[in-house]
């Protein structure tokens, strides 16, 4: 059985203005979420774009179409060529952000690029695939389309990366063929329903468990009516408080949120919105667990927030704002595409790049590292 969901598609702009002029894909790019929002209104769109001082996209997705357009020709004085395996290191970084604070969603990366891209080297093509194997079941596609002469290296690995995601590949001569693929490309993707996902047990040796518990905040009791951040119900039934970001929650909730959100102790965990270690007692949350302890949801039935109207809520709060980020592996693909470094230096046997995205904090590590040097979670 196959549905479709809200979609949020991260727009991948790496044509590059010396080969194809913006005013030639403008409208086209504007087709595609016009049509993507007439077929669904809940469909949120973000932007990546390589600058000479690196690639920048925005804080969030965002429902607003002019705003991703405006966005665009803001930056179209000081585009650059693309790096291909920067922006999907980036993209997927971001989309792990997006994926660990809103569910019911498809995430989709959609890479338009010319001859003017920077080639993926060939050994940062496996640890890409790796991300991709992680991340694929969120679910996650990735769509390409190419303009410009046949190029068996560069297409062979796209037609890769996009086939392990269930995503297409397209490669065409012409701008004047971008329209129908695009338009074809706003259609709904479909996802196979149930989808079971399979997930790595996160361990913490028992010496190492008193440095990790000790280390974890208690969160605070409170003993005022308020809003649970996780279900979303007021009262004041047994609600506590992140110390460090004053998240209030119902402790309950907290015990069934630190089943899939533990560092490798089960009563041990990252706050939903700060992601601070907090504890609870381990009774506690074993007995949640096995049903002990009733559920908000058990005991009073309350109705799922409807995640749409939570994003618009979201969205109305604050517009999205352009960051700047760091190309993870630019300095590479300058070494890597110089061709008098490649003529002068003796052939030897190429060594795989050793990249990966930490799964707590999700930022890109490169190195054969043990612990994230962000937030100091212990890598498989």
């Amino acid at each position: 059985m196959e549905s479709t969901k809200s979609e949020d598609c991260l727009i991948f702009y790496g044509f590059t203005p010396e080969i194809t002029k913006m005013r030639q894909v403008f409208s086209s790019i504007a087709d595609f979420m016009k049509n993507k929002q007439l077929t669904d209104p809940s469909d949120r769109f973000n932007l990546i774009v390589f600058q000479h001082d690196g690639p920048n996209y925005l804080d969030h997705f965002t429902f607003d179409q002019e705003l991703i357009l405006k966005t665009l020709k803001s930056m179209s004085g000081d585009i650059t060529n693309a790096n291909i395996a920067g922006g999907i290191f980036i993209a997927i970084t971001f989309i792990i952000e997006v994926y660990k604070k809103i569910s019911e969603k498809i995430f989709r990366l959609l890479i338009l690029i010319d001859e003017g891209a920077y080639d993926i080297p060939s050994d940062y093509l496996p640890p890409i695939e790796e991300l991709i194997k992680v991340v694929k079941d969120m679910p996650f596609f990735i769509d390409v389309v190419r303009i410009g002469l046949p190029n068996s290296e560069i297409s062979t690995k796209l037609m890769k990366l996009t086939k392990l995601c269930n995503g297409e590949f397209y490669e065409i001569a012409t701008i004047r063929e971008l329209d129908p693929i695009l338009t074809t490309l706003s259609e709904k993707k479909y996802v196979s329903e149930p989808s079971f996902i399979k997930q790595r047990i996160r361990m913490i040796l028992p010496d190492n468990q008193p440095f990790y518990i000790n280390l974890a905040d208690a969160p605070e009791s409170i003993d005022d009516t308020v809003t649970c951040s996780i279900c979303f119900k007021t009262d004041n039934k047994n609600i506590v408080m992140c110390p460090s970001c004053e998240s209030v929650a119902h402790k309950v909730c907290w015990a069934q949120w630190a089943e899939t959100s533990n560092i490798g102790i089960p009563y041990v965990f990252r706050c939903h919105n700060c992601f601070n270690i907090l504890k609870l007692e381990k009774e506690f949350v074993q007995d949640v667990k096995l049903g002990k302890i009733p559920t908000i949801a058990e005991l009073s039935k309350v109705k799922k927030k409807n995640i749409i109207e939570y994003m618009h809520e979201l969205e109305a709060k604050r517009k999205p704002k352009i960051i700047h980020a760091d190309d993870p592996i630019a300095v590479s693909i300058r070494a890597k595409l110089s061709a008098e470094e490649v003529k002068t230096q003796p052939k030897k046997t190429k060594k795989r790049a050793d990249v990966k995205i930490c799964p707590n904090c999700s930022k890109i590590i490169k190195g054969s590292r043990k612990s994230c040097p962000s937030c100091g979670f212990v890598l498989f």
